[in-house]
């Protein structure tokens, strides 16, 4: 196996999408668009794990030549499975890792910036750093007492709760600081006709890196050395919606520019997370927020087209994850040890580069 960085460097705005969708065919009434449907549409801020997972399994079945793609199908769905997988992404009860073929595994991805011939990786920061249970109030929680503490400091309004921050490990930026919004505002005309569609207002909310810095998202793969990664650099692919293009980057020299620090007596997350209820309430006190996700779902048997839109129904469950910055906090050393194994028993999400933690 060889471990390659891979850095996505937009040509222009991306759109990441999420949950919710614009109108998808003309039945309103259809129960894709009743679920999913709205007039606004904001991307998210990262490309979903699982997108960056189809990006590479996408790149090396096209690299494999007539005898296993071509024109946007699988020829030879013995030969795609040997490379990609027999199946796309799944969550597993028994927490068992999703085979990919020549794919083992990928990281969870950041921001890279550079400024002055400066490289800096930036994750999300922590939600909150450091709690103390000093002149800490009493509260009741499943009939038991435990201390609340005091999280009225500076960077938090109760109306619109903790800064959303990115940090290399010493210093902080707010994604202000590093994202700009590009918002797409209209009405849209029936083709035929000429009017205006009753359903047709819309406004999508897209995103660009601010011009202060050279910006990129960069994340790493470990790969089977059959594949020579490094043919796709420089390659320009799509991710996400909106025809979203990206300069794709691939090196064998992977190195590593955060420097994230640790915490004495908590466990904050890099990534997006999936956890229990019941696992979560295993730490003494969180600051977190829920994120949804959802993702294609498909078995290869099942199809011999690599379009996403070859079946918009194969969309998987609704899961909810802890977001990246979410702290948990312990009581003692063991507690947070048994925190840590519980992230980690999640091998599926662990693979795809969600799940992890500092």
């Amino acid at each position: 196996m060889s471990k390659y960085q891979i850095t996505l460097t937009p040509v222009d705005k991306f759109f990441f999408g999420g949950d919710m969708t614009f109108q998808v065919g003309s039945d309103e009434n259809d129960e894709f668009n009743t679920q999913f449907k709205s007039y606004i549409i904001k991307s998210s801020l990262f490309p979903q794990q699982t997108s960056l997972v189809g990006m590479l399994r996408f790149l090396i079945l096209r690299n494999g030549g007539k005898k296993v793609f071509e024109n946007g199908h699988i020829t030879n769905k013995d030969n795609a499975k040997e490379l990609i997988g027999g199946r796309s992404f799944s969550v597993n009860d028994t927490h068992c890792e999703n085979k990919f073929g020549v794919i083992k595994q990928v990281s969870h991805v950041r921001v890279r910036r550079t400024k002055n011939n400066e490289t800096i990786d930036l994750e999300f920061a922590p939600l909150f750093k450091e709690l103390t249970f000093e002149n800490s109030s009493y509260g009741t929680y499943n009939l038991k007492d435990f201390r609340i503490p005091n999280i009225s400091k500076e960077d938090f309004k109760a109306k619109k709760g903790l800064s959303i921050l990115l940090t290399d490990g010493e210093k902080t930026y707010k994604f202000k600081d590093i994202f700009k919004e590009d918002c797409r505002v209209g009405i849209d005309r029936n083709v035929k006709t000429g009017k205006t569609d009753d359903g047709a207002l819309f406004k999508q909310i897209a995103y660009r890196f601010n011009n202060d810095a050279d910006y990129s998202f960069v994340f790493e793969a470990e790969v089977a050395d059959s594949v020579a990664l490094e043919s796709y650099d420089k390659q320009i692919i799509s991710v996400g919606a909106d025809n979203s293009q990206f300069i794709l980057g691939i090196s064998k020299d992977v190195k590593g520019y955060s420097n994230v620090k640790s915490m004495n007596n908590a466990i904050y997350l890099l990534s997006p997370t999936f956890l229990s209820r019941e696992e979560v309430r295993k730490s003494i006190f969180a600051v977190t927020r829920l994120m949804p996700f959802r993702f294609l779902s498909f078995a290869m048997k099942e199809v011999d087209s690599y379009h996403v839109l070859r079946n918009r129904t194969a969309r998987s469950d609704r899961y909810e994850l802890y977001a990246p910055g979410s702290v948990f906090y312990f009581s003692n050393e063991d507690q947070k040890q048994e925190f840590a194994k519980m992230i980690e028993s999640k091998k599926e999400f662990r693979q795809i580069g969600y799940n992890e933690y500092k």
